[in-house]
């Protein structure tokens, strides 16, 4: 049986990508790899007004946590990194530091609360060398604000680094005084898993090879040029263009458009059935929504239900995956799909 996805990522996928990625055999020596390439980079780089001028992409085989810990590693120089918590997923970049032994100092705001700018503001005068933070944070789906934040990396001297993971695509994202983020192509942009990426600013660019190395694989400096220096997973990537290639003509923007219609569809009805957002919605991402288990099931029950259904839902981490569930609105969903998940909870709950 067919199943509906409804975690943020992977996603669902409409079936033009998936035949993309069973095309025919191609080598990554061979013309035809160069121009998959260059179309997804440009591609790529088109998603955000912003960044269609003054930014370079790096391309890389793996998921998205590859991306981060390529971002970190390659980003970094010898001073001293400030890792801004509220989640699961920012924490996980602390863990990334502390495996690197890169020196960092966590502030941690807990899994419900906002940052907290006067903190953030006292920390900077300190001096450090980057700021690193996670902009939708999907522990609960709250999106921060790196807009804020870039501003005040400017004004200390700090370089801003971003985990744009579950909103690049969808979410507006203010790039001006970012320096660089990363994310995954089978979330927001709807393909399959398998590549990722990291966007620098080119005045960046020029810096990263200044920077000492601390891995191989994962050096950004490598991925910078026409050929790629290992061999890349062309079938992900030759996904990864058809995605982009249906992304709708107004980019991001288009897409926000979309998922605001289908997060307002499950946040309407989901409240009106008694269950509680984890956060408030003007504090939520576009891409998913964290509510509380219904009364009278236990998460995994509650998953199992949805499952023998053909919906797939999403657990939470830590304090939250007892109590509180997710359901995302990302990927190739129809408003058929959505509203056929909605009068499956009705059913379950009544």
């Amino acid at each position: 049986m067919s199943k509906i996805l409804l975690t943020p990522g992977p996603c669902m996928t409409s079936e033009s990508v998936r035949l993309a990625a069973a095309g025919p055999d191609l080598n990554h020596r061979d013309p035809d790899y160069a121009v998959l390439q260059s179309e997804t980079k440009q591609r790529l780089l088109n998603v955000y007004s912003q960044t269609q001028e003054g930014w370079h992409p790096y391309l890389l085989g793996g998921s998205g946590t590859l991306a981060v810990e390529a971002m970190v590693t390659s980003c970094i120089g010898n001073g001293r990194v400030l890792v801004l918590e509220n989640g699961y997923y920012s924490s996980r970049i602390r863990d990334i530091l502390e495996v690197h032994s890169i020196p960092y100092t966590a502030l941690n705001h807990g899994w419900t609360k906002p940052w907290d700018f006067d903190s953030i503001t006292v920390e900077l005068e300190k001096g450090y060398e980057a700021v690193i933070g996670t902009h939708n944070e999907t522990t609960t789906g709250r999106l921060n604000d790196v807009a804020r934040l870039g501003t005040l990396c400017v004004r200390y001297g700090s370089r801003c680094l971003v985990d744009a993971m579950s909103s690049f695509g969808a979410d507006s994202i203010d790039f001006t005084n970012l320096d660089a983020v990363c994310s995954s192509a089978n979330k927001c942009l709807h393909s399959i898993p398998g590549v990722s990426f990291v966007l620098a600013k080119d005045s960046f660019s020029d810096v990263l090879s200044q920077i000492p190395r601390r891995t191989y694989y994962m050096s950004l400096p490598m991925y910078a040029g026409d050929n790629p220096p290992l061999t890349p997973p062309v079938p992900a990537l030759a996904a990864f263009r058809q995605a982009l290639r249906e992304l709708p003509v107004g980019g991001a923007q288009d897409r926000h458009s979309d998922y605001v219609t289908k997060a307002e569809m499950i946040r309407q009805a989901l409240v009106e059935l008694g269950l509680v957002p984890a956060i408030p919605f003007e504090d939520t991402s576009c891409t998913l929504t964290t509510f509380t288990v219904p009364k009278g099931f236990s998460f995994e029950s509650w998953f199992e239900a949805n499952l023998a259904a053909g919906f797939v839902i999403y657990g939470c981490k830590g304090s939250f995956k007892d109590s509180y569930f997710q359901v995302s609105n990302m990927g190739d969903l129809a408003l058929g799909d959505i509203q056929g998940w909605i009068d499956l909870v009705r059913r379950l709950i009544k």
